[in-house]
């Protein structure tokens, strides 16, 4: 595991460009522009967001974002968005992914990590589960899918014991 650094954003964009181009597991149309992901990684506040990057050998094989939400009564949720390359899904990528985002919130003092995942996507659902995230919510057929909708599933997990 790695931070991102501001250097990174086309190897980013590259990695987000292949996921998206499988058309199953993000809800967005493509990616941010390289240059909007240049942008990001510039002005990165560690204490409010982190990109970190999963590596293969020279590779890198998934990514993890973690955003603390900006409104002072929600700064204690952080939302994360996480992927991993096909070539690379099953071998623990996503699961380190997790703990770091994980380590990193305990450290800024986010109280709860919190992600949409697609209902169909039942690799990542296990992920979730058995890294301690449960469903909080789902959004009924919330994507389209072709001729066809999809629900989106709302899991979150909370770092405190009082939760």
């Amino acid at each position: 595991m790695r931070r991102a650094r501001a250097t990174d954003a086309a190897t980013w964009w590259s990695l987000q460009r292949g996921i998206y181009d499988e058309g199953a597991w993000f809800v967005g149309d493509g990616p941010p522009s390289e240059g909007s992901l240049a942008a990001r990684l510039r002005s990165l506040d560690q204490t409010r967001s982190g990109v970190w990057f999963a590596v293969v050998g020279d590779q890198v094989a998934g990514w993890c974002e973690a955003s603390r939400l900006a409104a002072v009564r929600l700064d204690h949720v952080a939302v994360l968005t996480l992927a991993v390359a096909a070539p690379y899904r099953r071998r623990g990528c996503g699961e380190a992914l997790l703990v770091t985002a994980e380590e990193w919130a305990r450290q800024v003092g986010v109280r709860k990590l919190s992600l949409s995942v697609r209902g169909g996507n039942e690799a990542a659902k296990a992920l979730y589960e058995r890294s301690a995230f449960v469903l909080e919510g789902v959004e009924r057929d919330h994507i389209r899918t072709g001729a066809t909708f999809e629900d989106n599933l709302i899991m979150a997990k909370y770092l405190v014991d009082d939760a």
